[in-house]
């Protein structure tokens, strides 16, 4: 088993794999080198970390409690949320397109939106509504690109262009194939929140959108002749501009897609089996009784079997409390009384959610693992502790609010 990788079996090339996502708060202080292939790595990083940590209840924790993802020294952000649908919504009835900040703070994105046969500018920032206006002005030249995504496709395009004549857009009989420019504008419906209002607005990725009923390309042609016709008048407008600390009492409305059950519980059983590598070796990974937890988190098949940890006394509601504002997690020896064998659970919290157990195993290697192992995250500081029972019990032993009977039962 030299040099294969923990989850394929693959013989190299390696990647170096952090033992806890690094998009998790966790920073570069426990990692996996030559145990895990840059195929496995890349499906990890690349699908399932983002789908886990990028969206649904998980995605929303990281936005509003942790200020950095993962650290790249000057290019290092703030985390990202994915929404198909993101508004705050105003007591007189406008629906405004934002992005979620750190602390779940709304961000108007640069927009225009038609009000009867009026244009309304909105932003957060002057300063990027001033360079959204001026991209229009290079933008709404004498042909425009528009693209489409099919609505069973996301991969499947379908392009159409406007041209300017007479003072007007109209739709060209021309069209385009190949990979959109920076400068396209991506067409999509209005959101139900915006009354159907027509409007063209500069996504945080860059991208340009224009929303109009049915993604009707003449639609398209009239917004967009209005937009060209005004934009002088709209750049000397810029201090009129409605932001966030100007509404009084706003809702924020998001919607988007979550992470499958089955993924959250791959992403769980990853971090696991990680620090499962990390503690005992490759050796002891390799083997077979953990054939089908090494399929699981590559495959999702068999499906792994997660479910929450809950109790309102015992060791859980003191690992919540001792360990507040950070993530916790737990490998843990669990007995089998079905056969008398010893198995292997994996317990963990994240940002102060519920606690969920994933099996790893129902049958150990015949190695002594006859202990717990604790680590846990200060996604704040992107810094991770590594503790042994002893270590944790001592430590609530010392927090005056912690009644820890002697009798603690850790299982």
């Amino acid at each position: 088993m030299s040099q294969a990788c923990i989850y394929c079996g693959q013989v190299g090339p390696f990647n170096v794999e952090h033992a806890i996502p690094a998009g998790l708060g966790a920073g570069d202080a426990f990692v996996l080198e030559d145990l895990v292939c840059r195929t496995c790595n890349d499906f990890f990083s690349r699908e399932l970390e983002v789908r886990v940590l990028r969206r649904g209840e998980i995605g929303l924790g990281r936005l509003a409690l942790q200020p950095q993802g993962r650290s790249r020294g000057g290019k290092t952000r703030a985390p990202t949320f994915e929404s198909s649908s993101a508004k705050l919504l105003t007591e007189d009835g406008r629906a405004l397109e934002i992005k979620l900040g750190f602390g779940l703070s709304p961000q108007i994105l640069p927009q225009l939106t038609l009000d009867g046969d009026q244009l309304e500018g909105n932003g957060s920032d002057r300063r990027k509504v001033g360079a959204f206006l001026q991209r229009l002005g290079r933008v709404l030249g004498d042909r425009v690109e528009l693209v489409v995504k099919d609505a069973d496709s996301e991969k499947s395009l379908t392009f159409a262009q406007l041209a300017w004549s007479v003072d007007t857009y109209a739709a060209s009989s021309g069209s385009t194939t190949g990979k959109p420019g920076k400068d396209t504008i991506w067409m999509e419906l209005p959101q139900a929140e915006t009354g159907g209002r027509a409007r063209m607005l500069e996504r945080d990725n860059g991208s340009l959108v224009i929303q109009v009923n049915g993604r009707d390309v003449g639609a398209a042609a009239t917004l967009a002749t209005l937009i060209r016709r005004n934009l002088s008048a709209l750049t000397k407008s810029l201090s009129t501009l409605v932001r966030e600390t100007d509404i009084p009492q706003p809702q924020i409305r998001v919607s988007g897609h979550s992470p499958t059950d089955d993924d959250l519980a791959r992403f769980i059983a990853k971090i696991g089996f990680n620090l499962l590598a990390l503690e005992q070796g490759r050796a002891f990974c390799c083997d077979p009784r953990f054939d089908a937890l090494r399929s699981s988190i590559r495959t999702g098949n068999p499906e792994l079997r997660m479910s929450p940890w809950t109790e309102a006394e015992g060791l859980l509601p003191r690992l919540h409390h001792l360990f507040a504002g950070k993530h916790w997690m737990m490998l843990s020896p669990m007995p089998n009384p079905a056969t008398g064998a010893r198995g292997l659970v994996f317990c963990c919290s994240l940002y102060g959610g519920a606690a969920s157990i994933v099996l790893l195993t129902e049958d150990l290697p015949a190695q002594h693992f006859d202990f717990h192992v604790f680590y846990v995250v200060d996604y704040k500081r992107q810094s991770v502790a590594r503790h042994t029972l002893f270590d944790v019990v001592q430590m609530m032993q010392q927090s005056p609010s912690i009644n820890v009977a002697p009798d603690v039962d850790p299982r």
